[in-house]
């Protein structure tokens, strides 16, 4: 009872800080903004472009908002708009705005409001156009290769002797327009799509889209559903990890390890097809629910795998944490403090292992992770050590996650009848979040007066990328590939 009191004061305080920071809004900014949406943790508005400066210095440096972090810039030239988001880890919040541009006919100067923007925030430079790195930065290059964590940039270095001055990671191999994906989609054919923003963990951007949708329309899903969302999502967070500890691996050398991670990961997407009927790309969630129920005995597989894969996976840790070599090359290289991490907007594991307890599971409002226990695993030091270790113990919390959730199964529907084609959309902008492996993913959801829907998505890939780059200065060459892999920076979150 003493329990479920602390998470509605929990709730309710996230709700009042969300209120009070939309009332100060409006006593700050009055008519220079739009209508503030609120979603609990996530708070969206719109703006003039004459407006955004004065804006942005107050969103930072007064007392009552104290947003001191830039987590994105997007510039959709399509729509001829900028989006941008902050964050305050004090609050456990993000403010997100839409820049739009009262001059229709022109694009914005991208080169100039960067500059302006770096006087009130320093990382903003790391969100737009940097090519021009490329003939700053060119002592060495090292081309992309494999594995999958190093094959999303050519790294350009500036060196002294052996020693890392600048590095500039060059992302443009794998970016893809989002754009031409999504255009002109249903909403039902919408969701079938949303996999391709991440296909490491396809699950998430659909649940990202759908819970926007229900938090827009004010829809609730049945508890069933929502315990089978989790399970999915726990379950896509091990194989990403397994993925990761495997690239490592390879980085590093250690065929066993890498042999065997492969191996587990294999088993869990047995378990995920049984589920979804698919092994990557699941298109499983929906408005209001699931797709389909999850039978008994898949449960009573699942019930049966947990030990086994608790087992198999402690024996990987032991394997590779007590390899002299591995921890010779991980060990005190590639630190990134907690301060560091936050200045760089970094989120999920990468923030985790410097030190930083914040996982937007904890937030009381998100899916029902408030009726399970687990805890929060953290590095010390944030060296590559600590970001393998981590992802370490997210795999077991999210074994116990899964054990509970199999075991609590509550009976019931596993969705509302709702007919997407047949919802009523009125002309919006939405935001939604959800906890990934990578980091959080946000989605901005547009949605038109015909209907027609327009998505912004935004990944952590950046903001690990900012991150990278700052830890590699000082660093010796040697070092470079485990740092970098150790960021766990892949091509799936490129748009």
């Amino acid at each position: 009872m003493e329990m479920e009191d602390t998470k509605n004061k929990n709730r309710d305080l996230i709700n009042n800080l969300a209120e009070n920071v939309g009332k100060n809004l409006d006593y700050y900014f009055g008519t220079k903004i739009d209508a503030v949406y609120n979603s609990g943790k996530d708070i969206y508005f719109e703006i003039r472009f004459e407006d955004l400066f004065v804006i942005l210095d107050a969103l930072k440096n007064k007392a009552d908002f104290d947003f001191n972090i830039l987590s994105s810039i997007k510039y959709k030239e399509a729509g001829n708009f900028l989006f941008i988001s902050l964050f305050s880890f004090e609050k456990a919040m993000s403010v997100n705005i839409r820049v739009k541009n009262s001059i229709t006919f022109l694009g914005f100067d991208i080169k100039n409001i960067t500059a302006s923007i770096r006087k009130i925030y320093d990382n903003a430079g790391y969100f737009l156009e940097r090519g021009y790195l490329k003939d700053v930065i060119n002592d060495a290059v090292v081309f992309s290769q494999t594995p999958e964590t190093l094959d999303t940039f050519d790294i350009y270095l500036s060196l002294n002797d052996n020693i890392i001055k600048d590095a500039y990671l060059c992302d443009e191999i794998c970016h893809f327009n989002a754009r031409i994906i999504f255009e002109g989609k249903e909403i039902n054919k919408l969701i079938s799509m949303l996999n391709n923003l991440d296909y490491k963990a396809g699950i998430y951007p659909e649940l990202c889209f759908c819970l926007g949708i229900e938090n827009l329309l004010q829809i609730k899903p049945p508890k069933r559903s929502t315990h089978i969302r989790m399970l999915l999502c726990e379950l896509f967070r091990i194989t990403c990890h397994l993925s990761y500890i495997a690239d490592m691996s390879l980085v590093l050398g250690n065929t066993a390890t890498f042999n065997y991670s492969l191996t587990d990961k294999e088993k869990i997407l047995s378990v995920i097809e049984l589920i979804t009927g698919s092994r990557i790309i699941p298109n499983f969630i929906r408005i209001g629910g699931v797709k389909k129920d999850i039978e008994e005995n898949t449960l009573e597989l699942i019930h049966k795998i947990i030990p086994q894969a608790y087992k198999s996976i402690r024996k990987i840790e032991d394997i590779f944490s007590s390899d002299v070599v591995i921890l010779e090359k991980l060990k005190n290289s590639g630190a990134a403090d907690g301060q560091s991490a936050k200045e760089s907007g970094v989120t999920g594991p990468n923030l985790r292992a410097s030190g930083v307890r914040y996982d937007l599971r904890k937030t009381p409002n998100y899916l029902l992770y408030k009726n399970i226990a687990f805890t929060v695993p953290m590095g010390r030091i944030g060296d590559n050590f600590d970001r393998v270790m981590v992802r370490f113990k997210e795999i077991y919390q999210s074994l116990k996650i899964i054990g509970e959730i199999v075991e609590s199964m509550p009976l019931g529907a596993t969705g509302k009848m709702i007919n997407p084609l047949n919802l009523e959309l009125y002309p919006s902008s939405i935001i939604s979040s959800v906890e990934c492996p990578h980091g959080i993913f946000k989605m901005h959801i547009d949605i038109k007066e015909n209907k027609d829907i327009e998505i912004v998505p935004v990944s952590s890939i950046k903001n690990n990328i900012i991150l990278c780059e700052k830890t590699l200065r000082n660093c010796s060459f040697d070092e470079l590939l485990p740092v970098v892999s150790s960021f766990g920076i892949e091509s799936p979150e490129m748009y």
